[in-house]
């Protein structure tokens, strides 16, 4: 799998809870140090009318991002996307690797909220400000 989406080095899949995010992407994850990245490769069957990538992929791709920055660096809990605000800033074209980031702004007994970017080589695609509500993992 890795070949076919010419992964860069040292992204990996991620297979888990959501198989609906394999359906959308697949997507990929890179945590170096305190820095977690995304990322997805834009296929043909991301393709839109256009022939860029459908703003509902991207949106597929802010929210599977804001739940890995929410759950980044805590244990034993999952969440939910209560509320996803996004601003789209450009096309990404077919082809292109989306990269994801951001930061968890705030973190509260039951809400984590989050902010971050999709961009395309240095070009913003989408902004998104997020509310994620932690959730007890289940064993």
């Amino acid at each position: 799998m890795m070949d076919e989406y010419q992964v860069p080095e040292g992204f990996r899949h991620y297979s888990g809870p959501s198989p609906a995010e394999d359906n959308i992407g697949p997507f990929f994850y890179r945590k170096l140090d305190d820095e977690l990245l995304l990322g997805m490769r834009a296929t043909d069957k991301h393709a839109n009318g256009n022939g860029s990538v459908h703003g509902g992929v991207l949106l597929a791709f802010a929210d599977y991002a804001v739940t890995m920055l929410a759950l980044s660096g805590v244990s034993g809990e999952t969440c939910v996307t209560v509320s996803l605000n996004s601003d789209f800033m450009a096309a990404a074209q077919l082809g292109d690797w989306v990269t994801g980031s951001g930061e968890v702004v705030r973190r509260t007994g039951s809400m984590t909220f989050v902010r971050g970017q999709l961009t395309v080589d240095d070009a913003t695609v989408l902004s998104f400000q997020a509310v994620a509500r932690r959730l007890k993992r289940r064993d």
